[in-house]
């Protein structure tokens, strides 16, 4: 399957240029740093009660790998799935998706630097044919309608100021009985007190997020785009240990020389990395911060013997 990519730039373009400027550049500065540290899944990990990371983050590949099996299974993502990745980085989940389960993927995101690395890693593993990756606004993909089985954003909607329009988006792009798989960052439900709003603030300049939603507002959000059969978890306890040192591997953050080495030397936008574990730490800690999962499904179903659109 191929999006009318031409539309889908320029629309792109004319949807929040500010925070998908910062997102691009923050992903194409990034890349090297968190696959060098993280491996081709850079998200949280999932552990069961009572583990903790390995010595020097020894399963931290093998805790974000797990995540991405859970939300499969969460999600009861079917074999085979047509699949549109929204955020899909450097290919990690797709290529899972592509290989364990032999869906056929298009990922999109924003950074022209994670597509190249995507594509070259789809090639390296055999899978070119299955898993296709775009430099495409999520909300702007130029697929037709009903295109896909699965549409799964795995941790790419901090990164979507209009949280509506995704859900939006999503059911339109998605064939009747059709599953979204959700799996973000979120932010604790209800009024936050000044310090609390402040970290939150410093998340987001760090991040390049425009903001967080909580679950529930997620929950609201899927249901009034017209989804059905809306699940949802919090997943915190299982992906906290996520920011522990012996997890992140982020280096120490450097005096006020290094900073200034590395913001000239990759952009000022790396520095956000370095500073994301602290912040995602208290926020965890104190409850600011949460991690939840959704399921939902597209009401509908093919009409008897008509044949399911193809990619």
């Amino acid at each position: 399957m191929e999006a009318d990519t031409g539309t889908a730039q320029a629309g792109a373009a004319a949807v929040e240029p500010g925070i998908n400027a910062a997102v691009e550049r923050y992903y194409d500065t990034t890349l090297d740093l968190y696959e060098d540290l993280w491996g081709e899944h850079i998200h949280h990990g999932f552990w069961d009660p009572g583990e903790t990371p390995g010595e020097g983050g020894a399963d931290r590949h093998a805790a974000t790998a797990r995540l991405v099996r859970e939300l499969v299974a969460f999600a009861s993502v079917p074999a085979g799935s047509a699949v549109l990745d929204v955020g899909c980085g450097v290919g990690g989940p797709a290529l899972y998706l592509a290989d364990a389960l032999g869906c056929t993927v298009e990922g999109v995101t924003l950074s022209a630097a994670q597509v190249d690395r995507a594509r070259q890693k789809a090639q390296a593993a055999g899978l070119a044919e299955r898993a296709h990756f775009h430099q495409i606004d999520a909300l702007r993909t130029g697929y037709p309608d009903a295109s896909f089985d699965v549409v799964w954003a795995l941790e790419s909607l901090e990164h979507i100021p209009d949280r509506a329009a995704f859900y939006a988006e999503a059911l339109r792009l998605l064939r009747p009985g059709g599953l979204l798989a959700v799996a973000t960052w979120t932010v604790r439900d209800g009024e936050l007190s000044t310090d609390e709003t402040a970290l939150v603030a410093q998340i987001m300049r760090h991040q390049a997020s425009p903001g967080f939603s909580s679950l529930p507002e997620h929950e609201r959000l899927a249901r009034a785009a017209g989804f059905a059969d809306v699940a949802i978890a919090d997943w915190t306890k299982a992906v906290a240990n996520s920011w522990a040192p012996g997890f992140t591997g982020i280096p120490e953050v450097g005096g006020p020389r290094a900073m200034r080495n590395l913001a000239r030397d990759h952009g000022v936008e790396v520095l956000g990395f370095f500073y994301a574990g602290p912040l995602m730490t208290k926020a965890f800690d104190t409850g600011v911060m949460a991690y939840g999962v959704l399921r939902a499904v597209k009401p509908g179903a093919e009409e008897p013997g008509s044949p399911a659109a193809q990619p």
